[in-house]
């Protein structure tokens, strides 16, 4: 009994360990793209696309004609005419179906194109990101053309939800390691070991792909900007768990930690239905 038992805590612990990793690379992603970070890190690659000539960051049949530079010097000239009218306070225009609206008083006090161009820019990330995308996560790639809905709230929203889930099988699984390990104390220590270990991976992962990445390394770290802090977090929790662990056997009297032993719980368990017995039996034997 003893030898399934410990088969079956091994193949908890083996799931446990997935199952923080999945949750931690899923956390990674939903972290890393939350707005701010992901204005901060696609606007070089927007300028980089749109300036490179098909020869920047990503090939010209991934990138495609994308040219948000030149679409608002474009602009511009059209602006500064249409902005002279005092009645019209902001000029609007459409650029691959991202809106770009920029104030009159921009246009006017901008002497030379650049803050037209950075308005612009600041307007489509807006867009991309909040853009309402009508499909699947998965079937977006053959709905929207270039897969900016990666780095979108929907995207954001999508990973967090596996987190979310991922993070509720966790749970589930700590409580069957609980349940069916010998010694309940050594639980903490368990769960904080295969935490802290589950971390290391992805930290890796990133180190590695930085290092085959070349260009795309500015991606990387636009869907990845957040796996160090990630990284630090599951490493020092993990270790507090195991600490606390090391803590409750250590300190804990011999007679608390016999409660959290299963053989012991079974043994209080006989203990109580034998007890129930004998009281039965007395009453039985009273009202003979």
């Amino acid at each position: 009994m003893g030898f399934f038992r410990g088969g079956f805590v091994l193949i908890l612990g083996i799931l446990l360990f997935f199952s923080f990793l999945a949750a931690t690379s899923f956390f990674i992603l939903g972290s890393s793209l939350k707005y701010d970070n992901v204005k901060e890190g696609i606007y070089p690659i927007l300028k980089n696309i749109s300036e490179s000539g098909g020869r920047g960051i990503l090939p010209e049949e991934i990138a495609g004609k994308f040219n948000l530079t030149e679409a608002a010097r474009d602009a511009l000239v059209i602006a500064k005419s249409y902005c002279l009218n005092q009645n019209n306070n902001r000029y609007v225009f459409s650029y691959e179906g991202y809106a770009v609206d920029i104030p009159c008083e921009t246009v006017l006090n901008s002497s030379s194109p650049d803050a037209i161009v950075n308005e612009a820019y600041e307007d489509v990330i807006y867009d991309i990101y909040y853009k309402d995308y009508d499909c699947e996560f998965w079937n977006c790639f053959s709905k929207t053309g270039f897969p900016f809905f990666l780095v979108s709230k929907k995207a954001m929203d999508y990973w967090m939800e596996k987190f979310y889930f991922t993070l509720l099988v966790s749970l589930v699984l700590i409580a069957l390691i609980f349940l069916f390990v010998e010694q309940k104390i050594n639980t903490p220590i368990i769960v904080g070991i295969l935490l802290a270990l589950s971390a290391f991976p992805l930290l890796k992962l990133k180190d590695f792909l930085y290092a085959i990445a070349g260009n795309l390394s500015v991606l990387i770290n636009l869907f990845l900007s957040s796996a160090r802090g990630v990284f630090f977090f599951s490493l020092i929790f993990g270790i507090l768990l195991v600490a606390t662990g090391i803590a409750l056997r250590s300190w804990m009297p011999d007679s608390i930690k016999k409660k959290f032993s299963a053989k012991d719980v079974r043994e209080i368990v006989k203990d109580e239905i034998s007890k129930e017995k004998q009281v039965q039996q007395i009453k039985k034997k009273t009202k003979k």
